[in-house]
């Protein structure tokens, strides 16, 4: 990373360095791992990113079942600061949604793992080489010429990788079909057809935008249908597969595009 880079929030500015402890957290999702990324100690990385905090007066990171995460600020900045990197280099990344993101980790060198409105956005601005597709409703979408025209210009794609998953129910104490937390650009919209189709009545009480928040309401009483790629990070939580297991295939795709 080149050190000529400069991010202002407000009136602050914030160096590629400070950058760089974003980035080496987001990767790892450990203090201690992010430090020996960067050569340096666990106490100094902690030192440097409350500074970091205290300097931009908003939180950064916090404790999460998928480990130490960043929060939506830090990962605007993250993004904010690839956007101008790739500007500068004509650099196109790997993007994913968070649940293709898990597959991206394994397959691709270095993924930018964020919401579908987030990937939407790089993918108008041309920074993507290859897009993890959650839901294959935006395979189908990114399909049509007509959306692809209006919404990213004039892009060939080709599906390179795809994978099929299933939900599980996840809950705490006791499965609510009527206290559902729903999570946007997923591929719930397959399920909730399975569930009136098989007549039982259901209500979506919250919506987030990641599964891993949606893991952390669990322990707050809501049940959550999760992908089952994903449950490694339900540890303590019951799971349960449902009677219409089978029923909840849905295909994970990547794409390329031109």
């Amino acid at each position: 990373m080149k050190a000529d880079i400069i991010l202002k929030d407000k009136d602050k500015f914030v160096t590629s360095n400070q950058i760089l402890l974003l980035l080496a957290l987001y990767k790892t999702k450990s203090q201690n791992s992010a430090a020996k990324l960067l050569n340096i100690s666990p106490s100094s990385f902690n030192i440097q990113l409350k500074r970091l905090e205290k300097k931009l007066g908003f939180k950064l990171y916090y404790s999460s079942p998928n480990g130490t995460v960043l929060t939506e600020k830090a990962i605007n900045l993250l993004e904010e600061y690839l956007i101008k990197k790739s500007r500068l280099e004509s650099e196109r990344f790997t993007v994913s949604g968070y649940i293709s993101g898990e597959l991206a980790k394994k397959l691709f060198d270095d993924p930018i793992i964020t919401s579908f409105n987030n990937a939407i956005k790089l993918l108008k601005m041309d920074l993507v080489d290859i897009l993890g597709l959650d839901d294959s409703y935006w395979l189908y979408r990114l399909e049509d010429d007509r959306f692809l025209k209006s919404e990213v210009g004039n892009k060939k794609i080709d599906i390179i990788h795809t994978y099929e998953d299933h939900f599980v129910m996840v809950y705490k104490e006791e499965f609510n079909y009527k206290n559902l937390i729903g999570i946007r650009y997923s591929p719930h919209r397959i399920l909730y057809n399975i569930l009136k189709s098989n007549n039982i009545n259901f209500r979506v009480r919250i919506r987030v935008n990641n599964p891993f928040k949606a893991i952390e309401l669990v322990n707050k009483g809501y049940s959550l249908f999760l992908n089952e790629s994903l449950i490694k990070y339900a540890e303590g939580l019951n799971i349960e597969y449902p009677k219409f297991y089978e029923k909840t295939i849905h295909t994970i795709t990547f794409i390329k595009l031109y």
